[in-house]
Formats: C-alpha cells, sequence, structure tokens
C-alpha cells in the first residue's frame, strides 16, 4: 500500500510540504499501482482527478473492509486538511487514527508537526502547539535521526528563539497590570491634578501637587509602587533608564546558543534532503539576523544548483552581496532576479509609494516609469559608478523586510507588515531592542518564553492555563505584550507583540489606557510614526566601500550676461596627509566628478575628469590638515539645487562623496543685486586674462584661488570676492557706491547695531572697512581684503553691505568663517 501513496504524491496534490521532494523520490524508484486494494486505488485515483468526495467514499470504505486502514486515515486527513473540503477537526482526528495503528510512522509523525504549525491568535494554544512541535520533531530523529523535517522544525524554533534574544532585554517591572493606577502614575508635570487623583497619591493638599517633580510623585507613591519599574508614559527611553541603574538581565547568551542549534540543525536538512526549499529560506534568515552574509553566500550556491530560476535565489544573492559591499555583483544579480520574478513580486520591488513624499506621488501616477527613473537618478550618491547604490539598497530592504516579517502560509509579504514598511522606509535601525517586562503574576516569563525547553516550562504553562480559567486579577494580554524599539537616533519606534505571536504592530495606548490617565499624545507611536513619515518619508546613509574622506567645498554663483543661466563655481578641498612641497606632482590618478540635480529630480549637469597627479601648487596649508583646492565651472539655471561633488582614487583606496542643497540666485532683470561673496587665499590682477595657476578662477582681470572652506589662518588676509549688478549711474556716467564690510565674533549678537557698537563703540574685538569706489559701468566686481592678525581664534561672521549712494538702495550677504 506505500507504493500506493507515493503514487498518489506524484500526480496530486503537493500541499504538504516536502510532498514534492517525496514525489520526485517515487518516480526515482520507478513506483507501480498496487492492484491489491481496489478502494485504495479508486479514491487515489479520484483524490488525482481532484474528485475528493468520491475519494473520501473511496477511502472510508478501505478502511471499513480493513484495507491498509492507517494509511487510509492517513489520505482521508490529507483531504480534510488539504482540499476545497477542508475541515481541520476532521483531518486531526483521521491523522489521530492513523496514529493509533502506526505510532512510529515517520510520515503521519511529520504531518502531524504541520498540522501543528497552523495560526493561533492565542499565545498559550501557540505556545503549546510549538512545544508539541518540538517533542514530535525529536520524536521522528529517534526513528529517522536524519529526517529533514525534524530538523528544519527545530532550527526554526531555534531562529525564533534567536531572534527573541539576540537585542532582548528584560526589566524588572512593567507597571502597567494588575495594578489600577496603570499609566497614569507617572504625572505629566505641565498638567494640573485634578483633587481624586491627589487623594489616590496621599497628597497632602492640591498646592503640593504644584511643588513635586515626575521623580518626586514616584518617591511619594513608593508605598505601592516600584521606582525602578518602566511606565507607559516613560517614552520607552533606554538610555536613560539605564543611567538610572535599573537592573537589566541582558539575554544575548541565549540567542548564542540559539544560533549554534539552529544552524546545526538546518545544515542537516539541507544536506539531508538538498530540495527541501523552505531550509533555504529558513538559514538564509538566520544569517541575515547574525549578519553572516560570507556564510549565506556560500549555502546559496547550494541552493543555486537546485533551484536556478527562483526569483528569491537572485534576491537573496542580491541583498547578501549588497551588505558585503560588493555592489557591482549586487547589482548584476538584482537584474537577473526580474527576469524570474512574477507581476506582483517585480510591481513590490518597482513600486515608490512606500517611500515617496506625499507631494510627488501624484507625479508618480501620471507617469511611473519616467518619475521612477528621475528618481532613482536624483537618489544615486555616487554617479561615478556604474551602479545605483540608493536603488540597490532599497532592494536589499525589501529582501530584507520580507525575511524577517513576511508570511507564506498566509501570502503576507513583510515589506505589507508594519515593521516592514518602517524597515524599507528608514533601513535597518541604530538599535534594536526587545523589551520583556518581568511577571507580576509568578509566572517565570523567561521560562514561558522558551516553549521548544520541554520540561523545563511545565509548572509555569500550568499556572498559565490556570489563571487563564479560574483568573486571578491579572490581564494576560498585557502581561504577554512584549516590546520592539527600534532607535534612529533623531526618532525611534516602539511596536508591541500583544499575543506573543511575532506579529508586531505599533504601540498606542489601549482605551483602557487612555481613560485611567495615559496622555496618547506621549506615546502613541502610530501618532507618531505618521508625523515622521511626513516629515522624512526616507531616509539612506551612504557609506563608502574604501576609506570614507571629508570633502569641504563652497559654492558661489554670479550673473552670467549672455544667458538666464547663473556662473556657478564649486570650490572644494581633497585632504592631503603627507606630500613634499619641492615636489610639482603627487603621484595620485583620481576620478572626479561633479553633479547638479534639478527641482524636478533631473540631472542638468554632471562633470567628470580625471585627474593625473596632484600638483603641490594647489595645496593650502592649515593647522590640523592640508587641502589640496580645485574648482569646477558650472552654468545651470536658478533656483532649488543639489550639488554633489565625488572624487576618488582610482582603485577604490580613497572615496569623497558630498551633497548639499543649494539656492542659485536669479541675477535676471533690471533690480540692484550682489552676487555671493567668494573666499579666497590669493586674488592677483592679470592683464592678458590668464590665471596665475591653471585652476584659479579669473573674473573681471583677476586671477583668483578659491576657498574650499570658510577657514582662515590668523597669520594670512583674508579675502573675498563680490560682483554688482545693475548700480544706476548719476548725470556723468559713473557710478557711485560705499562697501562696509565688518567681520565680528559672532556670540556678540546678529543685529547689525550689535555689530557696529562692538567694533566702533570702544570694543576691541572685530574689524571693519569702508570705502568709496566709482566706476564707469552699472557692474563692476570688487575684492577686498581683512587683516585679523590680531583677532582670536574663533567663529566671526562676515558682513557686506553695499550702498548704491545714487540710487540710495542698498544690498547685503553675510557668511560664516574661522579664524585658526
Amino acid at each position: 500500500m506505500r507504493k500506493l501513496f507515493l503514487f498518489l504524491l506524484v500526480f496530486g496534490c503537493n500541499s504538504i510540504p516536502g510532498s514534492a521532494a517525496l514525489a520526485q523520490e517515487a518516480v526515482a524508484q520507478q513506483v507501480v499501482v498496487a492492484t491489491s486494494s481496489s478502494n485504495m486505488v479508486d479514491g487515489i485515483l479520484a483524490f488525482r482527478e481532484k474528485r475528493y468526495a468520491d475519494a473520501v467514499n473511496s477511502f472510508e470504505r478501505s478502511v471499513e473492509a480493513g484495507e491498509d486502514p492507517a494509511e487510509a486515515h492517513f489520505l482521508l486527513a490529507r483531504i480534510f486538511w488539504e482540499t476545497s473540503l477542508k475541515d481541520q477537526g476532521r483531518a486531526g482526528n483521521e491523522l489521530d487514527k492513523a496514529l493509533e495503528i502506526d505510532p512510529d510512522n515517520v510520515q503521519y509523525l511529520v504531518a502531524r508537526m504541520q498540522q501543528l504549525r497552523s495560526d493561533s491568535w492565542n499565545i498559550f494554544q501557540k505556545m503549546a502547539s510549538e512545544q508539541k512541535r518540538a517533542g514530535l520533531a525529536r520524536q521522528i530523529l529517534k526513528i529517522d535521526e536524519t529526517n529533514a523535517f525534524a530538523h528544519q522544525e527545530l532550527g526554526k524554533q531555534a531562529i525564533r528563539d534567536f531572534w527573541r534574544y539576540r537585542n532582548a532585554v528584560v526589566y524588572p517591572h512593567l507597571l502597567f497590570s494588575k495594578d489600577k493606577y496603570r499609566a497614569r502614575t507617572v504625572i505629566d508635570p505641565t498638567a494640573n491634578l485634578n483633587r481624586g487623583i491627589l487623594e489616590d497619591l496621599e497628597l497632602a493638599s492640591p498646592d503640593d501637587a504644584g511643588l513635586l517633580d515626575d521623580s518626586e510623585v514616584l518617591r511619594t507613591t513608593a508605598g505601592f509602587l516600584d521606582a525602578r519599574a518602566i511606565f507607559l508614559a516613560d517614552k520607552f527611553d533606554l538610555e536613560t533608564l539605564d543611567s538610572q541603574g535599573i537592573n537589566v538581565q541582558d539575554l544575548s547568551s541565549r540567542a548564542d546558543k540559539a544560533y549554534d542549534r539552529a544552524i546545526g540543525h538546518l545544515y542537516t536538512a539541507m544536506e539531508t534532503d538538498p530540495r527541501q526549499r523552505l531550509v533555504y529560506d529558513d538559514l538564509m534568515q538566520i544569517f541575515a539576523l547574525k549578519g553572516e552574509y560570507g556564510e549565506a553566500l556560500r549555502m546559496l550556491e547550494q541552493m543555486y544548483l537546485f533551484f536556478p530560476e527562483d526569483p528569491q535565489l537572485w534576491t537573496y544573492l542580491g541583498y547578501a552581496h549588497f551588505e558585503s559591499g560588493n555592489y557591482q555583483e549586487s547589482a548584476v544579480v538584482f537584474k537577473t532576479a526580474f527576469d524570474f520574478m512574477d507581476e506582483s513580486m517585480a510591481y513590490a520591488y518597482n513600486n515608490l509609494d512606500l517611500i515617496l513624499p506625499q507631494d510627488e506621488k501624484n507625479l508618480y501616477k501620471k507617469d511611473k516609469i519616467a518619475y521612477a527613473a528621475r528618481f532613482w537618478t536624483s537618489k544615486d550618491p555616487r554617479y561615478l559608478t556604474p551602479y545605483n547604490e540608493r536603488k540597490l539598497a532599497h532592494y536589499a530592504r525589501l529582501t530584507y523586510a520580507d525575511l524577517l516579517y513576511g508570511a507564506p502560509e498566509i501570502d503576507l509579504h513583510g515589506w505589507d507588515t508594519e515593521r516592514g514598511h518602517i524597515l524599507v522606509r528608514y533601513g535597518v535601525p541604530m538599535a534594536d531592542v526587545v523589551v520583556i517586562p518581568k511577571s507580576l503574576s509568578g509566572i517565570d516569563r523567561s521560562i514561558v518564553a522558551r516553549p521548544g525547553d520541554i520540561g523545563s516550562g511545565e509548572g509555569d504553562t500550568s499556572r498559565i492555563l490556570q489563571i487563564a480559567r479560574e483568573g486571578d486579577g491579572w490581564d494576560m494580554f498585557e502581561e504577554a505584550n512584549t516590546y520592539n524599539i527600534w532607535n534612529y537616533g533623531d526618532f525611534k519606534f516602539v511596536f508591541e507583540d500583544p499575543f506573543r505571536n511575532g506579529e508586531y504592530r505599533l504601540y498606542s495606548p489601549s482605551a483602557r489606557d487612555i481613560a485611567e490617565g495615559t496622555l496618547p499624545w506621549v506615546n502613541d507611536y502610530t501618532i507618531e510614526a505618521n508625523d515622521i513619515i511626513r516629515r522624512e518619508p526616507e531616509r539612506y546613509e551612504f557609506e563608502t566601500e574604501g576609506r570614507s574622506v571629508e570633502v569641504p567645498f563652497l559654492v558661489v554663483s554670479f550673473k552670467n550676461f549672455s544667458s538666464d543661466l547663473s556662473d556657478v563655481y564649486v570650490n572644494y578641498g581633497i585632504p592631503v596627509v603627507d606630500f613634499d612641497p619641492d615636489e610639482d606632482v603627487i603621484n595620485v590618478t583620481a576620478n572626479a566628478g561633479v553633479f547638479v540635480i534639478g527641482e524636478q529630480r533631473d540631472i542638468l549637469v554632471e562633470q567628470r575628469r580625471t585627474i593625473y597627479g596632484l600638483r603641490t601648487q594647489q595645496i593650502v596649508r592649515f593647522e590640523e590638515s592640508n587641502l589640496w583646492i580645485d574648482t569646477e565651472e558650472l552654468r545651470i539655471p536658478p533656483g532649488n539645487q543639489e550639488i554633489s561633488i565625488e572624487f576618488e582614487t582610482v582603485g577604490g583606496g580613497a572615496v569623497a562623496v558630498q551633497r548639499r542643497a543649494v539656492t542659485i540666485v536669479d541675477y535676471s532683470g533690471d533690480k540692484f543685486q550682489m552676487s555671493d561673496l567668494l573666499f579666497a587665499y590669493r586674488i592677483e590682477e592679470t592683464e592678458d586674462g590668464r590665471p596665475t595657476v591653471s585652476t584659479d578662477i579669473v573674473r573681471n582681470g583677476l586671477s583668483i584661488m578659491p576657498a574650499p572652506w570658510s577657514v582662515f589662518s590668523r597669520k594670512q588676509p583674508i579675502y573675498f570676492y563680490f560682483e554688482l549688478y545693475n548700480l544706476e549711474l548719476d548725470a556723468s556716467g559713473m557710478a557711485n557706491y560705499e562697501v562696509e564690510a565688518i567681520l565680528s565674533p559672532k556670540d556678540t549678537g546678529s543685529g547689525v547695531s550689535k555689530f557696529v557698537k562692538g567694533i566702533f563703540g570702544g570694543g576691541d574685538k572685530g574689524v571693519a572697512v569702508t570705502l568709496p569706489i566709482q566706476v564707469k559701468s552699472e557692474n563692476d566686481g570688487q575684492y577686498l581684503l581683512l587683516d585679523a592678525s590680531n583677532q582670536e581664534t574663533g567663529l566671526y561672521i562676515l558682513r557686506v553691505r553695499i550702498k548704491d549712494t545714487v540710487s540710495g538702495k542698498t544690498v547685503e550677504r553675510t557668511e560664516d568663517l574661522f579664524l585658526e
């Protein structure tokens, strides 16, 4: 009769995990249909042809006739579990009868283990099912020590333990259970306490409330509250709690042991049956959680041998290569993944709705392909590379979210869950902590949290069931709750798992919490998340492959007299550690580029070049570094733009990437205007229009060595250049204007009167220059230099005011600078 069952698996349903593998094994054995039992044969044929009601009748007759009743009961269990006749209760009963007849049948035990994986909202049923599955897996391994299904089950439970404990901490108390005061005992110091609460707190009078801060309230209530407890209104500030000396139990040692167990079981399952597809998902999940990307890549080589056209193979490869810093390889394999994706999966990887600002979504809907191309181009952190690191990061986040939070059994992808949404938007948090409140009910939560350890938690399980049945003033759902805190530095998200089933959601105070005094706007992370997403819908911080170099740069703009564009100079400096000033060139080959991204996410300008050697003539010395200075001249339209500077040595030894939002002034029209201030380390007149050094800026007969940052030594003069447009001419055709330049310590104030008072009112801090200028043109360019040798080091502000004495109009520019 066993051959009949294998024949069925060849042609019938394959919904039991691993049945496809069993079917292939049957083919290898050249299974033939036995004819000794017509009822079984009829049932198998009906099952194969999806005539399930006929199959049920045939198998029931087989049972009545005593024709291989164990196998008949098992096949009935399959029909009532897998098909349109689904009846989980009867499926369980039929499998029980099969096991009564043949209790050591590994296939039946595996089927029971699969039945116990059905989802349950009840934490206690879920824990009991996990214990039973673990027991069955061990029972199976006593019969068949290499059984892949049993090893996978134990491996999955070990993954769950690793995930639960890798960043988990246990706090002494979480006061929201079995206590009528709950969160309201942490009082908003800005709120007035009503008399009822004061009476509860046993304060002498309402007047005393105004004298108490939060800590005093806690001390006042110490008679019935633990001052070391976490309250719902604490906003889950773990650093503050640690600093207060609260005892924290770190569970990371449990995680290490769980990781070793998971790897051992899952590798055994893979080696036993490399065609068992789900084992690769489990291994990839724990490697991703642990950050073992090299191990993941080696495992995926094995997966490629058996599932070369599986799209998840390629997304896993793309993810592992990306996290390993192999961006080129990641780009190639993610591109291959799209060749094997179905329509829904490809849509999820291409869809931008989750990360777009709200005001751009309508533009995206009008032309998704074109807008997506512009979006990803504008987000590319390195235009010198052939791949888009930000786009790869998006693919990697989607893969990681699906690995961790997806539920294939209910067709739920990880990126559609609340934690998945946040991960895709902001990436992996800086800190990811699970808070497990210690029990107030007498239940050892640390043991109950490990249902795989059969025997050790039996007493606590009984205690759980007793309280659940009889009640003990205990809110089982609140005590069962676990919190997952994701910290991104300047903001955080808090998730809760009220049923302890791994299905986390953003924490929001319950109606009961609010009714008893919790302030929802203080600690409601559903509201908080919406506010964060509105302000910042996505975040990505680029990390270079090689040595990261900070590149200072300044952007200045001037009027272009032949078009509506502006002349823009991007002046940047590359740090140079050691060099020989007697040598003309530092032997370095590098690629450099300047890129301008417009308001509509278009690339407006891209300039690339290869630099063969850094000329020492372009190096300026500072106290803490030396800068090799260079400049790029651009023509770009006015408006809000982004400018990206890239510099990388050939071979990727050092990489510099800087991006900044800038506003380019519109110089068109006939109003009186002033250009940006161009800081410089040297300005010289040039009669033939040639630069003194090839990289100098030449404007109005001046050769200018631009400054890439606003840092000057007190020992050197401060040069700055500016231009004026549309001066008014007097009757003689002359333009007359006054220049007032004031350099003052920034902490003296921001008003003009404070600057003038500080300089001319007897103070010895600051530098001022005032001079009249007359020219025969309505446009002019001038430079000034300031001697700051008698000033202290520190931050200063330079204010340059121009007054057109003919029209009486004034213009002004201010810039910060630092004296060292």
